[in-house]
């Protein structure tokens, strides 16, 4: 029988060997350290939704090739942690059927989106509808002239917060560095800049190093000076210190319009903005959606402490009109219901760009997200992007969005991927378990992998990458976006991580029992001769613990394990906090294997602490707790726990 025919298979009852034995961890590591420094241009449809804390095709696609080595066929793979994506369209790109599950509606929503893109050539045509409906409000929004009098546009709007010294009343213009911006991108060479002296005047000058006198003042400007350092401003007056947090909830900041970059075609600029200029960007005119209160969250608590309360509040009044001025023209639009979830991701994408917290690269003259870092950023010199994007420009607009579509679109043909029979996303309440379709390429489910929609002993693999402890707090990054697309904002519960702000899942909520429940469910679904094989990282000894304890409890066995280097270090989100750059992958069945195990090495500190580690994996299935309790005393005392930083 078909090992996806949903009968009963003819296959031996006990699993083979581990596959991990076949992966060659020096040349993966190679591959996938080279597609981690940008994944979405080894697979674009990545491009497609926000996610955070991504892996690479190259490992999955190495797992993947390695077990069909031993399980021949086209196979159904489960992933129930399927986040970003990637182990779906890895899965897919090797012609097997896919069964992919998330408690975050973002996740699922963005999911079904980006396998939409499939065989959706249209993109092109629609996005050009789209701009012609929404012209008029584009225009009136952003049009502009350039130094010329030739038409332009407004492609980016740089404010900085403003607020009273609380001691002597005098206006503290809260710019975070003397450099403020340079007129042109690093590389050029060229030092003109924006500096902004101690009084907060903006003026032009050069990034040489040399003091310059501000032109307002003649106050001495240093340009690379901090301003405020640990979140504290300094008032030029009276020299006394307030913490940002205090001036922002105060009931006076507010926001100044200082930076307009202009853009047409063939050219662009960082210029001083025109009184017209200011007027487009702080016009109130229209009503504000209505988003939501922002939670108290372990990363949600940086907007509280700085005056933001709703959702809303963090997109200027433009952005927010032309983001929900798209939405109504998206209606408007006649176009297949596949084009049409499109459209709509690249536009709720765009508000990932919020206003008010995207932080403008000063020496790369660019925006980055609000979420960039995996964590809400604040700034005091924010940067509001063109939504749609001036003249196809613009990190995250909706026309580079949609540009990206399409070329997703055309990857997923050149890879044989064209018009999925997808299914979803269907919420788990509104359904139950049962055989997958047939014909069912992939199907998509939002909900707790507590409870999956597949009948029992019907998977061949379970490839995933559950979410690190406490690493990223996936349900808090998504808010923003599951407001505007009208998912709903409510606390995930179930959510398989840690919180410690929120208590979600703490050490009295028993975070080990949750893991033990999603376990339990796929050594359900599993054949006797399926694997779960996942992928972990952590420095935290009680994470680890509690993994492994919690395979044991859900019945599964050992089978092997082996070290991989899928990580950039240089990443933003990596430097300077002791991150880990090694994944252990770990393989386990759910009857006693047949076949030598297998582990491998890896010689490094981390490498080490992750070698303990695969000593008690390959045990799993005969862990006591006292094995558990020498393997915490083990690494605890190892020189990659003991070298970690105090703080993050």
């Amino acid at each position: 029988m078909s090992a996806t025919s949903g009968q009963e298979s003819t296959q031996p009852s006990r699993s083979p060997a581990s596959p991990l034995r076949l992966v060659d961890a020096q040349i993966v590591s190679q591959l996938a350290n080279r597609e981690a420094r940008n994944r979405e241009v080894f697979i674009p449809p990545l491009s497609a939704y926000r996610w955070w804390a991504r892996r690479t095709s190259s490992v999955n696609a190495a797992l993947l090739e390695a077990f069909e080595t031993d399980h021949g066929g086209h196979l159904l793979v489960a992933d129930p942690f399927a986040g970003g994506g990637v182990i779906p369209v890895a899965a897919l790109v090797r012609g097997h059927r896919v069964y992919a599950q998330d408690l975050n509606p973002w996740a699922a929503f963005g999911l079904a989106g980006m396998l939409s893109l499939a065989g959706s050539s249209p993109i092109g045509d629609a996005a050009k509808d789209l701009r012609r409906l929404a012209s008029r409000d584009l225009d009136e929004a952003y049009g502009t002239k350039g130094p010329d009098g030739q038409p332009a546009e407004v492609a980016h709007t740089l404010r900085v917060a403003c607020a009273p010294c609380p001691a002597c009343g005098s206006e503290l213009t809260l710019f975070p560095h003397a450099l403020v911006s340079l007129r042109a991108r690093r590389e050029r060479g060229r030092p003109e800049a924006f500096l902004a002296c101690p009084r907060g005047h903006l003026f032009e000058g050069t990034e040489d190093g040399a003091r310059q006198a501000c032109p307002t003042c003649g106050e001495n400007t240093e340009p690379k000076s901090d301003y405020t350092t640990k979140r504290f401003a300094t008032c030029h007056k009276c020299g006394s210190q307030t913490k940002l947090g205090a001036l922002a909830t105060g009931g006076n900041w507010s926001w100044r319009v200082v930076l307009i970059q202009r853009a047409w075609k063939g050219g662009r600029e960082l210029s001083l903005p025109l009184p017209a200029e200011i007027g487009q960007a702080d016009r109130a005119d229209g009503n504000a959606p209505r988003l939501g209160r922002i939670p108290d969250g372990q990363e949600t608590r940086v907007l509280l402490r700085h005056g933001f309360e709703c959702w809303e509040d963090i997109y200027p009044k433009r952005q927010a009109r032309m983001l929900g001025r798209l939405l109504a023209h998206l209606r408007e639009l006649d176009c297949d219901k596949a084009t049409t979830a499109a459209i709509g991701l690249a536009i709720v994408g765009a508000a990932e760009m919020a206003g008010y917290l995207s932080r403008w690269d000063r020496f790369y003259m660019k925006s980055y997200e609000a979420m960039a870092g995996h964590r809400f950023n604040f700034t005091t010199l924010a940067c509001e992007p063109n939504v749609w994007g001036a003249s196809d420009s613009g990190r995250g607009t909706v026309s580079r969005r949609l540009v990206a579509f399409s070329k997703a679109s055309r990857w997923f043909a050149e890879n044989n991927i064209d018009r999925l029979n997808l299914v979803g996303p269907i919420r788990l309440d509104d359904a139950s378990p049962q055989p997958m379709a047939p014909d069912t390429q992939v199907q998509v489910v939002e909900g707790s992998s507590e409870n999956m929609l597949l009948s029992s002993a019907s998977v061949d693999l379970v490839l995933t990458d559950p979410p690190y402890h406490d690493d990223v707090q996936y349900g808090e990054l998504s808010l923003p976006l599951r407001a505007w697309a009208g998912l709903g904002v409510d606390a995930l519960q179930s959510e398989a991580l840690v919180s410690g702000a929120m208590g979600t899942n703490s050490e009295a909520l028993e975070y080990r029992a949750l893991l033990t429940n999603i376990f339990t469910e796929l050594q359900r679904v599993l054949r006797p001769t399926g694997h779960l094989i996942f992928s972990y990282a952590n420095r935290d000894v009680k994470a680890w613990v509690d993994v492994l304890a919690a395979l044991q409890q859900a019945g599964f066995h050992g089978c092997g394990a082996t070290i991989l280097h899928s990580e950039n270090e240089s990443d933003l989100t990596k430097r300077g906090v002791g991150a880990c750059t090694l994944d252990l992958i770990l393989d386990v069945t759910p009857v006693p294997p047949q076949g030598e195990m297998y582990s491998a090495r890896w010689d490094s500190p981390e490498g080490h602490f992750l070698e303990r580690i695969s000593q008690s994996v390959l045990a799993i299935g005969v862990l006591s707790p006292n094995d558990l309790d020498e393997l915490a005393a083990d690494l605890a005392g190892m020189e990659f726990i003991a070298s970690r930083p105090r703080s993050r």
